[in-house]
């Protein structure tokens, strides 16, 4: 990496904590902090949810298994969108709605709510172990991007590894305690922008010039690829996905 690489790194995560920054110094409330003063608007929600889900795993692993199974691979991606259509459309209302006539911040408020406090207790242990290793692996695996590429020699006698993660995981610690949940969402949204712009403007069009254009692509993927057999779940997903929600909201 040349210098200006490492300047685009630096702006990238000094622009990160100043949206913290920027959500810590506007931030007045508790409900501010913890569910953006109920306010946020729907697309940086929704942007906001594609970057958690949508990340590095599924936009370049789920090509990976796209490639070895066909289409049919596309069941682990398109079974949650159903998933997430039907709670929008009979769960998130009913929610929200006990959500605004309780002032709760929480999903475990709601179990507290609902059932009582112990059920609160262990949704929140439940949740706070789990998301724990989940963020702990997304930490790592930036860690270990950073250090083969931009944190090749470290101080203090550490290992590029060690001092990227401490590195990385610092900053995001930072900028998610400074300006609350805002700070995630909209930090999101800039990552989300970045990694769509990434795969569309470089990634796709480098790897198809690598295998010789979209003609180079059709002989590269198996043919059980284009079966019938792999095309059929997709297809009836799809419908499920636009059509049937579209006919129940009607």
């Amino acid at each position: 990496m040349n210098w200006l690489d490492y300047l685009i790194f630096g702006i990238y995560m000094l622009g990160i904590l100043g949206v913290g920054w920027y959500h810590f110094k506007r931030n007045r409330s508790e409900e501010d902090y913890y569910v953006g003063g109920r306010n946020v608007p729907p697309l940086a929600v929704g942007l906001s949810v594609v970057a958690t889900d949508v990340g590095g795993g599924f936009s370049i692993g789920l090509g990976g298994v796209g490639f070895l199974m066909g289409l049919a691979g596309t069941w682990l991606l398109f079974t949650g969108l159903v998933g997430a259509w039907l709670s929008a459309l009979f769960i998130i209302p009913r929610l929200k709605a006990i959500r605004e006539s309780n002032a709760m911040l929480t999903y475990p408020d709601f179990l507290r709510f609902r059932y009582n406090g112990r059920v609160a207790l262990i949704a929140a242990l439940i949740s706070g172990i789990g998301y724990l290793l989940f963020t702990g692996g997304q930490m790592l695996a930036g860690a270990r991007l950073a250090a083969d590429t931009a944190i090749t020699q470290a101080p203090f006698g550490w290992s590029p590894m060690t001092f990227s993660l401490y590195l990385m995981g610092g900053i995001i610690i930072a900028y998610t305690v400074l300006g609350g949940i805002k700070a995630v969402i909209y930090t999101d949204c800039i990552q989300w922008i970045i990694l769509l712009l990434g795969l569309l403007g470089f990634a796709l069009p480098l790897a198809l010039r690598e295998i010789g254009g979209w003609a180079g692509l059709h002989a590269a993927l198996p043919p059980e690829f284009f079966s019938i057999r792999n095309i059929a779940p997709i297809t009836f997903i799809n419908w499920m996905v636009t059509i049937i929600p579209i006919w129940l909201v009607a």
